[in-house]
């Protein structure tokens, strides 16, 4: 596996669409040195006026060909929409095409990506801790005899292997402390969203010591963050231009309003297990106005200047963060730009705690 556990790293997740954007960002990205490209494993999008979302797969396949060093990872996908074994089959391909670069994103899946397909979204973490088995037995082993719950398989195997040794790196997304488990147990990086400090620091030790009750060395698992903000040469510039996108992402969120002691106006926009559409949009919007400007400047969104994203993300490398993932919420015109200012705050880390 291409990990270099000790080196910080710093990734974006760029958009669901179009096409045309997702490839310049990724090349971009590579330009500015930056070290992994994730890409949102979705059927829909989410947005207030836009929904688009192409396929994950075929993307991530054109991307291998137009890039020759950057990671590109899947931020992240559900074991729901296809078979495990179709899912490393997937994932292996990209390893192949871009010559070992790529990174598997799991998580438990969402039900805007399921529910509205005739999909049963049922038991998502036993599920998905199966077929995390499923996929890491297939990549290491050559024929798999396999009886679980959910998956079953009698002399499977999937050919040819993947370039990096002994396979591609696995994320596992995960917040909760069954999921924070299971990425200690079937992960080879912890891939949560949104932490604040403390929380971070308390997911670590149980993504640590999970991965030591299975024998695994929990040193070798790749500490992530990924993140929602908005960087600018100005905190005021970048106040401004997080603060709605920053609102209505908190309302699909309410577990962090919780965490922050703030009761939720609503659990209806809750993107987990709820579905949110199109004619939902104008309700989330009235309703995300409604929050103080308080409750995204003490969530864990980051916004700010270079030097702001420095001290914040200072604070979670002190507690074992090693891998920046970052989702700029601005509109595409903004987008490089942020990605200058973001590539100072990678230039400071490599220069200070490489």
């Amino acid at each position: 596996m291409n990990i270099d556990f000790e080196k910080v790293k710093f990734g974006v997740e760029g958009p669901n669409a179009p096409w045309d954007t997702i490839k310049e960002i990724a090349v971009y990205c590579e330009k500015l040195g930056l070290d992994s490209y994730w890409m949102p494993d979705h059927l829909v999008a989410t947005g207030v006026k836009r929904w688009d979302a192409i396929e994950v797969w075929g993307a991530l396949g054109a991307l291998a060909v137009l890039t020759e060093k950057i990671m590109i990872a899947t931020g992240v996908s559900d074991t729901y929409r296809v078979h495990p074994a179709v899912l490393a089959q997937k994932a292996t391909t990209i390893d192949i095409i871009s010559n070992g670069r790529a990174i598997l994103g799991i998580g438990i899946g969402e039900a805007m990506n399921l529910v509205p397909f005739g999909i049963e979204y049922d038991k998502p973490v036993g599920r998905t801790m199966e077929a995390l088995e499923v996929i890491r037995r297939l990549l290491n082993e050559d024929f798999v005899d396999f009886e679980g719950k959910y998956y079953k398989l009698k002399q499977a195997f999937i050919a040819p292997k993947p370039v990096q040794k002994p396979h591609y790196p696995i994320y596992v997304a995960g917040a909760s402390p069954r999921t924070i488990k299971m990425a200690g147990k079937y992960g080879d990086g912890w891939l949560p969203a949104n932490l604040s400090v403390e929380k971070y620091k308390e997911g670590r030790e149980i993504v640590m010591n999970a991965a030591k009750e299975v024998g695994k060395d929990p040193e070798k698992i790749d500490m992530a963050h990924f993140m929602y903000g908005v960087i600018a040469k100005t905190k005021d510039e970048a106040r401004e231009r997080v603060m709605l996108p920053a609102k209505l992402l908190l309302l699909t969120r309410p577990r962090i309003l919780e965490a922050m002691g703030y009761e939720p106006p609503t659990y209806d926009f809750e993107m987990t297990f709820n579905l949110v559409f199109p004619r939902d949009a104008q309700r989330w919007l009235e309703e995300a106005k409604k929050l103080p400007d308080e409750v995204v400047e003490k969530s864990p969104i980051v916004y700010g200047t270079v030097d702001d994203f420095i001290e914040r993300f200072e604070q979670y490398y002190k507690v074992g963060c090693r891998h920046f993932v970052m989702n700029f919420q601005v509109s595409p015109k903004y987008l490089k730009d942020c990605l200058d200012l973001y590539k100072q705050v990678a230039e400071y880390f490599r220069e200070n705690y490489s």
